[in-house]
């Protein structure tokens, strides 16, 4: 399938409202489950969630969806083109953007939705300073967001010549989401206080190891791969790769690089024991009937004490 994949106003149009029906339409139903119905409201009792708590949820589980949805369209485009990753097309590709771009933009404003509901927000300022305020907070997210992710469905969709499309690339890209879900429930399960089960070790050492494979390994492999079909050496692979190409495949690679290590820091931290001095310090007290909590105010009367 080496010829260009054509695709109508008609059917990109239908695809681009249904993705900005979809993701915005999954949240108001789980908001909708979480505060009109008596499942929701029992949940949020039993465990002690706040709005908050139950809108981060909410959000992490459409990450989710979305990232399976395009992992899919990624496995279906990669195991398509794999014979030229330059010049294979499959209509997927296409499909997947225009559904898919409107969920960058409504994650976005989504986040914004979640950060809202802290008590500590200062609603005395404007929303739009609001809005800026968290935008600057968040640096990493807005440029994936709102620069990268734009850039490669306007490079996608309107710079393809027909002949060198380029859709093993974007099948790839699309695979890279394969680690979020995971990410997604490691929030989600600590939320529901189940950090000491087995799923939370499991979904992590998933987490662990399928982040850097997907997220940072594929792209060599796929500038290897590339090289291996056209008879050039990796290092001449990435000087001979298109400047637009090369701008968005390094783009992607560092944000990738950074959260990793934000996971094994997070990892090595956990994985640390604790500190050996203050143990024993309160294990000697107790073995010899010193009390270990904090001294009595000095307003405080021993009846109140025993109390």
């Amino acid at each position: 399938m080496s010829s260009l994949v054509e695709m109508s106003q008609s059917r990109a149009t239908v695809l681009f409202i249904t993705g900005c029906v979809t993701f915005p339409g999954a949240l108001l139903l789980l908001q909708r489950v979480w505060f009109n119905t008596a499942v929701g409201a029992q949940i949020r009792k039993k465990l002690g969630f706040t709005d908050k708590d139950c809108t981060d949820i909410s959000v992490k589980a459409i990450s989710a969806g979305q990232a399976v949805l395009a992992s899919v369209a990624g496995l279906i485009v990669c195991s398509n083109c794999y014979r030229d990753v330059m010049y294979d097309s499959h209509p997927m590709t296409l499909d997947y953007a225009w559904f898919g771009i409107p969920y960058f933009v409504y994650d976005t404003f989504a986040m914004f939705y979640a950060s809202e509901m802290s008590p500590t927000v200062d609603k005395r300022s404007s929303m739009v300073g609001r809005f800026f305020k968290f935008i600057f907070r968040s640096p990493i997210i807005v440029i994936h967001h709102m620069i990268l992710a734009p850039i490669g469905f306007g490079v996608l969709v309107f710079a393809r010549d027909g002949i060198r499309n380029g859709d093993f690339f974007m099948g790839v890209v699309y695979m890279m989401e394969i680690s979020t879900p995971f990410v997604s429930f490691r929030y989600i399960l600590s939320k529901f206080k189940l950090k000491s089960s087995p799923i939370y070790n499991l979904n992590g050492i998933m987490m662990i190891v399928l982040f850097p494979v997907f997220r940072i390994a594929s792209i060599f492999y796929t500038a290897n791969l590339y090289g291996q079909q056209s008879g050039m050496t990796f290092m001449e692979v990435l000087w001979e790769m298109p400047w637009g190409w090369k701008v968005i495949f390094m783009a992607a690679i560092a944000p990738q690089i950074y959260w990793y290590s934000l996971m094994c820091n997070g990892l090595i931290k956990m994985l640390r024991p604790s500190s050996p001095i203050s143990a024993p310090r309160v294990e000697n007290g107790a073995k010899n009937g010193v009390e270990t909590s904090s001294p009595p105010r000095p307003n405080s009367t021993p009846r109140a004490k025993e109390e």
